[in-house]
């Protein structure tokens, strides 16, 4: 198909190289599905591509979607798109080639300047959506909270309902704001994003986060299911809305229900997807936790974990396949994962804690739980490095006060706990449940006390 020389334009009125203006239509709502989490996106952008080979940021968000992919195999492939994309170059705008940059230094492993790009493209045009959900969505692994609602905030500004794509920004802008202990003002942005599109995963997300963090576990199991008939119209990142109701059926002693979750949604299939491999080893590990027999279900998790070993470029992704392979390899399977580990740790020290909470999560299951202590109880609060949300980041302290339990150091326990839910207030409710949070684990005496206390967070 013959291509218009001139530039056109977006649906936000940013200028495109290499495309016309029936293909612009076709890449707005494929972005547009893109963070809706419709799957057979891929297949779409190939096609687009097809009758577009000189469309720059097509090119661009190919290799984008191969990286986010979270595979250090998956880097030549997305190299491929890159220079295809800087064969392109001369034609570019402005815009366009800071994008190509920040893929460069993506695959390269240059994350300061790969986030520069994005922050220096949402400057110029906050309205780049494809920028604004790279950025926050990376930040994300990064643990760099303030960033991401630095991010969000920046850009807000010049957004408005009457721009496409509104609800787009406000999932990210909610999720940043939950992060940062702002939940009022996080929960009216999700909703808000929920009121133009139900099944908005992101803002779903951001809305169960707030929910987990002020104890509000009714209402977080009760929005999910109101969706739930629909969840399975979605991409992989289904399982991690699952995985948020497993979590407030746990706080409620819905045990069963929870596990039943685990099979029939958050794991029901081999996956070496990251996040799948995370979902169900927490899953797991906090069922345990509460006295649940998972039987052999730990075994799928271990052969994708192995399948995988050393190529999963999302460290949060490490200490979760760890769990499930020391619950079920033999000692020389589990032996070189913990070396193939160890021997990346001197990259950065990213790689560095997730090798030692990968040991830890092997003490443990070895029933090491001294060693398993030693190793996590001084590093704890650098651990959020790994990325990740506090929700998931909990399983680090899961760990610990099971361990402590274990070992019936319950001064140990006691402060762990105290630890878990000092800062995860807002409000004056919810500092009303932090204080009688802390009275009932005064009283925690016992491993199945710190059980109990572990199910939910308020």
């Amino acid at each position: 198909m013959p291509l218009d020389t001139a530039l056109s334009t977006d649906v936000r009125g940013l200028p495109l190289s290499g495309i016309n203006d029936d293909q612009v239509q076709i890449y707005d709502a494929l972005l547009t599905d893109i963070y809706h989490y419709v799957p057979g996106t891929a297949g779409l952008l190939e096609t687009l591509l097809e009758d577009a080979p000189e469309f720059v940021l097509g090119h661009v968000l190919r290799g984008y979607s191969v990286m986010t992919d979270g595979f250090k195999s998956g880097e030549g492939a997305a190299r491929g798109h890159l220079q295809r994309a800087k064969t392109l170059i001369s034609g570019a705008t402005e815009r366009e080639k800071l994008h190509v940059t920040a893929l460069e230094n993506w695959i390269n492993g240059n994350f300061a300047g790969r986030n520069g790009a994005w922050e220096e493209i949402i400057s110029q045009w906050p309205r780049d959506l494809l920028a604004y959900r790279q950025l926050t969505g990376t930040l994300f692994w990064s643990g760099d909270k303030k960033r991401q609602l630095t991010a969000a905030l920046q850009t807000l500004q010049h957004w408005s309902p009457e721009v496409a794509g509104y609800g787009l920004v406000l999932g990210p802008m909610a999720f940043a704001l939950e992060e940062a202990g702002h939940y009022a003002k996080a929960e009216a942005y999700a909703k808000d994003a929920l009121d133009i599109n139900p099944t908005d995963l992101w803002s779903l997300h951001a809305l169960a986060h707030v929910f987990e963090m002020q104890g509000r576990v009714k209402e977080g199991e009760a929005r999910i299911e109101e969706v739930q008939d629909r969840l399975n119209d979605f991409n992989l990142f289904r399982g991690h809305i699952w995985w948020h109701l497993a979590l407030f059926k746990m706080a409620q002693g819905k045990l069963d229900g929870a596990l039943a979750l685990v099979d029939k949604q958050i794991y029901p299939n081999s996956s070496t997807f990251y996040l799948d491999i995370q979902n169900a080893a927490s899953a797991l590990s906090r069922l345990e936790f509460q006295g649940v027999d998972v039987g052999d279900r730990w075994n799928r998790i271990s052969e994708a974990s192995e399948k995988t070993l050393g190529d999963h470029n999302i460290l949060f992704t490490v200490p979760h396949q760890a769990m499930a392979l020391a619950r079920t390899s033999d000692e020389a399977s589990l032996n070189r994962a913990l070396q193939t580990w160890a021997a990346g740790s001197d990259d950065s020290t990213e790689s560095r804690l997730a090798a030692k909470a990968a040991e830890a999560m092997a003490k443990f299951q070895s029933k090491n739980y001294a060693q398993a202590l030693e190793i996590l109880y001084p590093i704890r609060f650098e651990l959020a490095a790994l990325g990740a949300s506090h929700a998931q980041q909990d399983i680090y302290f899961q760990y610990m006060v099971m361990a402590a339990s274990e070992l019936s150091e319950f001064s140990k326990v006691r402060n762990l706990l105290r630890e878990r839910i000092a800062a995860r207030f807002e409000t004056e409710d919810d500092f009303a449940k932090i204080k009688a949070k802390m009275t009932a684990i005064d009283s925690v005496s016992t491993k199945s006390d710190a059980a109990a206390l572990l199910r939910g967070v308020l």
